[in-house]
Order: structure tokens, then sequence, then C-alpha cells
């Protein structure tokens, strides 16, 4: 009998470990309704839930290259210095964003643009990610890092190491699109954002975030055009895959694959070539997304990203608020990585 509840002790325990590891959360009836609470007041976001669109109605565009790379501002990115939030200037609370798994919430500046602030270890991570994304013809969201802001009507009041991403500004968001199921298969440029994803380290490649745009007339873009692109890419410049890959609960990133310049440096980039096709030390979510692309293709994502000045990929880790030190890391790192992809054969 003595051994028999020794081996259930046994058991609770290591349950109790996995449950702390793989934060599974309390596994209790206040848990329940508390998940069953999130759902709910997940209506209250940005919008609903988007379906999948596999035939939508219009242009799809997917890249666009830039007359000159090496002339782009990475430290502002997309949005540039005139769409930059004020640190300095008067901003209004206005509601919770209930998306996702980061803390995010609704804000207004005193110029009337709205903004949605996300708090926690992607802050850093999304707004570089951004701009490298943005440089190589793809769209991105128009983020900025901000070390420290006070928002009026806010819990607290000041928001900390925060990312501003501006919100109703110039696109409609229409659904979203698959790895699998879009009208860019088989394209050079297709393969090229695949890559960006893996050189970047993104974790997160669920199709939640692969987004159908359209523009309107405050974009100054052609409202009959079908904007394709990956947002949300704070699960980056980390290492993918952990000790508990394969058991992890999918709701959420691993520690390790989000702003963790020494990890994102001392991971593996490229195992080799077979059959013609680059095989990724990938260990993210939906691995199969990244396989199968074509040496050329990847060479190509390669030679674009050698168009960027060391500069360049500095300001992009500048602007979101790393420090010198893990800047050298990032940009070694990334250099690195490109050499990887022109040397590919």
């Amino acid at each position: 009998m003595k051994k028999e509840l020794k081996r259930i002790g046994r058991f609770f325990s290591i349950l109790i470990i996995l449950i702390a590891v793989l934060d599974l959360g309390p596994l209790t009836a206040s848990g329940t309704a508390a998940q069953r609470k999130h759902k709910q007041d997940k209506s209250s976001g940005d919008s609903d839930k988007k379906e999948i669109i596999t035939n939508p109605q219009g242009h799809p565009v997917l890249w666009k290259q830039h007359a000159n790379v090496e002339r782009l501002d990475l430290f502002y990115g997309p949005g540039g210095r005139q769409g930059a939030p004020d640190p300095h200037g008067k901003f209004t609370y206005v509601g919770r964003d209930t998306h996702g798994t980061q803390k995010k919430i609704y804000a207004k500046d005193d110029k009337g643009r709205e903004w949605t602030v996300k708090f926690g270890p992607e802050a850093r991570p999304e707004t570089a990610a951004t701009r490298i994304v943005w440089a190589m013809g793809y769209h991105a969201d128009q983020d900025y890092f901000v070390n420290k802001v006070h928002i009026d009507g806010m819990p607290g009041g000041d928001a900390v190491h925060v990312r501003f991403k501006r919100r109703h500004h110039g696109y409609k968001d229409i659904g979203l699109w698959t790895w699998e199921s879009n009208p860019f298969n088989g394209t050079r440029e297709l393969d090229g954002l695949k890559v960006l994803m893996v050189f970047l380290n993104n974790w997160d490649l669920k199709s939640d975030n692969n987004k159908i745009l359209r523009p309107n007339k405050q974009s100054g873009e052609d409202p009959d055009e079908l904007i394709y692109y990956v947002g949300d890419l704070g699960a980056t410049f980390g290492k993918t895959g952990s000790l508990a890959h394969g058991l992890h609960v999918p709701k959420d990133p691993p520690a390790g694959s989000r702003d963790k310049p020494k990890e994102y440096a001392s991971q593996a980039f490229i195992d080799g070539v077979r059959d013609g096709a680059v095989h990724f030390h990938y260990k993210g979510k939906d691995a199969s997304a990244v396989k199968g692309i074509p040496v050329a293709n990847a060479r190509w994502m390669g030679n674009m990203l050698a168009r960027l000045s060391d500069k360049q990929l500095s300001d992009a880790f500048r602007a979101a608020g790393y420090d010198s030190s893990e800047i050298s890391t990032l940009v070694g790192a990334a250099r690195e990585r490109i050499k990887e992809l022109q040397d590919i054969r």
C-alpha cells in the first residue's frame, strides 16, 4: 500500500512539473471559466477571427521592388519619421485588445491617430523584423518601439518598452491566406518570403498571421490590389525549438524563441542542400512551410539582403531598443546568415 501511494505521489509530482514547464494553466473549474471569458472578450478586439480566403476578387500582390534598397531608412521603417508616435505627446487609453497571447491595448494620440500598443518580450524583435521585411520589398506593419510613454486612463498610467503599431491607416483587413494555398506558389517572391521568415527565426508561421489587405484612398495604392503579407513578427530573433519541442502547447511561443540575441546567433541556419532544395535548421511552428525551396530562390533572397549595409541593419535594431552589445551580436549573426544564403550551391 505504501509503495502504491509513493508511485501515485511521484506521478502527481511529475504532472505538476510538466504543467509548470509547458504552461498548461490551472486544470480547475475557475481556469476553465477564465478561458471561456477570454474567448468571449475577443469580440471586443480589432475584428472577429478572419477566414481563409482562397479566391478573393482583385489583383493579388506579394512583393514590390524598392527603387534603391541601399538608401532606405531602417531606423524609422515603412511609416517614416513623420509616422512615428511622439512619446512626449498626449495619449489616451481606448480599450483592451484581447486577441493573441501578448498584452495589448488601444490608444489614441493628440493628432487623432490610433495605435495598438503591445507589451512584453515581442515588442523589440517585432519592431526590428518589420523593417527588414519591408526593406526586402514585402508589406509590413508600421511599428515603432517606445521606451516609456504615459497613457491617460490606462491602469498604471505608464507604458514601458512597448511596440506602437498604427491602426486604421490606409488598409482594410479582409482575410487570411495559407502557405499551402495562395496565388504565388512556386514563385521566387514567395520562396524569398519564406527564406526571410527563417532568416529572422520566426517561430510562429501560423496562417492566423498571414493577412490579406485591401488599400483605400489613404494608402495611395491601387484599391484593386490585394496585398498578401505576414504580420505579428514578434516571435523572432531567438532560437526556434526548445527542450519541450514537440510537447509545447501551441498557444504561445517558447520563451527562448523571441528576443534572445545570443540564442539567435548560436543557432544553425542551413543544414545543407538535397535534390536542389535548401534544408533549413528550422524548428518552429509549421516547419513544412519552409521545405522545398530551390537553391536559386534562396540565393536570390541572400543577394537581396546583402544590399543592406551594416548601418541599415544596426539602425533597425537600434530603433527596436537593443543596446550596442546586442546590436553587434545581431548584425554579426545576420551577416553570417546572409553569406550562407549567397554561398549555397
